[in-house]
């Protein structure tokens, strides 16, 4: 064997070893990546919406001692991740208890964003994906949450005036005042304090306290400029 192979074989194998070392890099990275987050965010998702999401076995000393500090009932402590291809069975059908908790968990992952109450067309949007796209129908998900109203998994379900029926996914308590903004602001997403007070024929303060705590849940998110004045979206309308 030629000097000039053997050398070549060694750099190969070099080269192989390196790239094992940065895999298993990445990989130890990936796993601590994801115990910190869990770790982060555990506490914040006990205290403010009373579950708590246990995916790593590490963590099952800290799951026991949020559960009983705040009473948090079972059905609410999540120790699996659900796959869209765990929501089919072997027929290709839909498993609605599993098609409910990957609506859930998808909702959880993006509460900043929505605030954790979304109308059921959103949902439907969130879960017809990947290897569910065309195979989940509507029907299919309202049953799904129904099963999880019934475990006491999500909050509630209402139906609002125009229809429109609304996934509270968190328990959130909404005052008349709070439902009127919703529904007011159900056209175009958004709703301005000046808009407030004229078509419901409010005073500032009451419009503010409704706005303000709709902000403060997550649900409105807040914006201030020179022409629009204060305004508040409903990132979940």
């Amino acid at each position: 064997m030629g000097i000039r192979k053997i050398e070549d074989e060694i750099d190969l194998k070099e080269a192989m070893k390196k790239r094992a070392t940065e895999l298993r890099i990445k990989e130890i990275k990936a796993k601590a990546s994801t115990e910190n987050f869990t770790k982060e965010r555990l506490v914040e998702l006990a205290k403010n919406h009373g579950v708590i999401l246990a995916l790593t076995p590490e963590l099952k000393k800290e799951v026991n001692e949020l559960q009983q500090r705040y009473n948090i009932p079972t059905s609410k402590i999540i120790t699996e991740q659900i796959q869209e291809q765990d929501v089919l069975d072997k027929k290709s059908k839909i498993d609605h208890d599993k098609l409910g908790m990957l609506a859930y968990q998808r909702v959880l992952m993006r509460k900043d964003e929505t605030g954790g109450i979304l109308p059921i067309s959103e949902v439907f949007e969130i879960v017809n994906t990947g290897t569910l796209k065309n195979k989940v129908e509507l029907k299919d998900l309202i049953k799904s949450m129904k099963n999880l109203s019934k475990k006491n998994v999500i909050d509630k379900m209402m139906e609002l005036d125009s229809g429109a029926t609304i996934i509270h996914f968190f328990p959130i308590q909404y005052t008349s005042d709070q439902v009127r903004i919703m529904e007011l602001a159900k056209d175009n997403g958004y709703i301005t304090l000046e808009e407030a007070c004229t078509k419901l024929e409010w005073s500032q303060d009451r419009a503010l306290r409704a706005l303000d705590s709709l902000e403060r849940s997550g649900v409105a998110k807040f914006s201030e400029s020179i022409l629009k004045g204060k305004q508040w979206s409903f990132p979940s309308i």
